[in-house]
């Protein structure tokens, strides 16, 4: 039956064209795969919010532009994972849908539960259809980690290279380093320990490295992490936690494999350098990433649009429902070698009403961003504007010269001054979310060439210079409707009403 998803959206600031449950937290991407031509797209869900408990909520699509919601397939329901469901990965294998993910457990009695207290059982569930599984195994629990290990060990991404079966799981050590391990099998279910890294510097490059990825794109091998606890700078780390990647020489196995000590090392083997990390997303809303190869051959992302531990830092006022996941993204490399990412091409079949940018939709020559503030006086004196009233886009802005902005509604300005573009929140449709900055010279080009902006109701998702950046972040406009985005950059403008999803749910 269809998903009555759209009830009185201007107070509940529901979505066209992302992925969102009828009632529910969505969080962490899990499992995402294709099989026999159907694309699933698991991902961490508690069923009601406000609530606790995590399982694995899944939704289907031919297309990835019609959905499937099928509800919580994977749950907290047995002694391997009686706390929890948490992330994990998807191998297609032998004609299904082998998953493995992170069983918590936490132990009656007095234990701080990240050193002690706590089983993380990598569990395992076969499935032809996403919808039903084999028994529980657990193939790798707490014996199987080095002593250095704390108990926050989790997150299996599990792939086939060389023959082989891989598996990097994110750790934390007891001294709070973060790194990565990464074990290796034959058949699925019996695994050792083949590898681990770290960062080289005495001090540790965050405290966890969460939900690890390992990426081949043209040749070349990437491995992403989310390091948490990384100090913020001003111009970098500027969310609570973050997400990027180390490119590798040669394959990333082979690296970890440099590991001597093993199971009886005092520690992951160092072999990073945190000056090699490259951020990727400079929003205010994006984490857990995950990235899979599809039948085509594309290596398609999707990521999170939220962050765990903000409650203190921002908010999310949607009612029953919480949290979105990003467009899924396709990875390529650009001239300099660096990964980019971008919206699958079935997007744009999305694509309505084209939306002319003329200089007499322009709000006037001067003015204020937002209606709270009048610090921030801009001059918009040949800017052109566009109106979009169904309250989506789609805009392209190409072959930017200079400096500029772009403000879109009243609320939200993206600027490019001196060396800095800053996504600005001039209003309280950020709540509590104002500032972040991308230096141009973190950009291969040292400048910004092009911008795609995408706004979906609460979500806004831009891609810089062919998505070599990306900003991605929430907002709660007051209207949703009549969307304007005004443009003093010098570009040639383009833009389109955005089309919808179908949502159905056999959940």
């Amino acid at each position: 039956m269809a998903v009555d998803i759209n009830w009185n959206p201007k107070h509940n600031w529901r979505l066209r064209f992302h992925l969102q449950t009828p009632t529910g937290g969505l969080t962490d991407p899990n499992g995402l795969s294709q099989l026999d031509g159907v694309y699933h797209f698991f991902h961490q869900y508690t069923p009601k919010w406000p609530a606790v408990g995590h399982g694995w909520g899944h939704w289907t699509s031919p297309d990835l532009v019609n959905w499937t919601f099928h509800g919580e397939t994977i749950r907290p329901d047995c002694e391997l994972d009686r706390n929890g469901s948490y992330s994990g990965s998807a191998l297609v294998r032998d004609g299904r849908l082998w998953c493995y993910y992170t069983g918590n457990v936490l132990m009656p009695g007095d234990y701080d539960y990240d050193f002690a207290g706590r089983l993380a059982n990598e569990n395992l569930v076969i499935s032809e259809d996403g919808d039903h599984f084999t028994d529980k195994v657990c193939v790798l629990g707490n014996d199987g980690y080095p002593a250095y290990c704390s108990n926050h060990v989790r997150d299996p991404k599990v792939w086939e290279q060389d023959g082989r079966l891989h598996m990097l799981l994110g750790a934390r050590t007891k001294d709070s380093r973060g790194g990565v391990l990464l074990y290796a099998s034959d058949d699925g279910y019996s695994w050792e320990l083949e590898g681990s890294a770290t960062n080289r510097g005495k001090r540790a490059f965050g405290y966890m490295w969460e939900c690890p990825n390992v990426a081949q794109i043209d040749g070349r091998e990437f491995l992403f992490v989310c390091p948490q606890g990384v100090p913020k700078q001003p111009f970098k780390f500027q969310n609570i936690h973050n997400c990027g990647y180390f490119p590798v020489e040669g394959k990333v196995i082979d690296l970890l494999a440099q590991d001597s000590g093993l199971m009886e090392a005092d520690g992951p083997f160092a072999c990073f350098d945190e000056k090699d990390f490259v951020e990727t997303d400079y929003g205010f809303d994006y984490y857990c990433p995950q990235m899979f190869v599809d039948e085509r051959g594309r290596t398609i992302l999707g990521g999170w649009v939220g962050l765990p531990d903000i409650e203190f830092q921002y908010e999310t006022p949607t009612r029953e429902w919480m949290h979105t996941m990003t467009l899924p993204r396709v990875l390529s490399l650009n001239e300099a070698g660096r990964v980019c990412f971008w919206p699958v091409e079935e997007v744009e079949a999305l694509r309505e009403t084209p939306v002319e940018f003329t200089a007499s939709a322009a709000p006037g020559a001067t003015g204020y961003v937002g209606s709270q503030t009048t610090c921030d006086m801009f001059d918009v004196e040949g800017a052109v504007s566009a109106c979009f009233p169904n309250g989506t886009c789609d805009a392209l802005i190409e072959g930017i010269q200079g400096e500029g902005r772009v403000i879109i509604g009243a609320d939200l300005e993206l600027l490019i001054h001196g060396d800095t573009l800053e996504l600005d929140f001039q209003s309280p449709s950020g709540r509590w979310r104002t500032n972040r900055r991308l230096l141009l010279s973190d950009l291969s080009a040292g400048c910004v060439t092009d911008l795609r902006i995408m706004v979906d109701t609460s979500v806004v998702e831009i891609y810089i210079n062919g998505g070599e950046k990306t900003m991605t972040t929430r907002w709660y406009p007051l209207d949703i409707a009549n969307l304007h985005v005004t443009s003093t950059l010098r570009a040639c403008h383009t833009g389109w009403e955005m089309g919808a999803f179908t949502f159905a749910n056999v959940g």
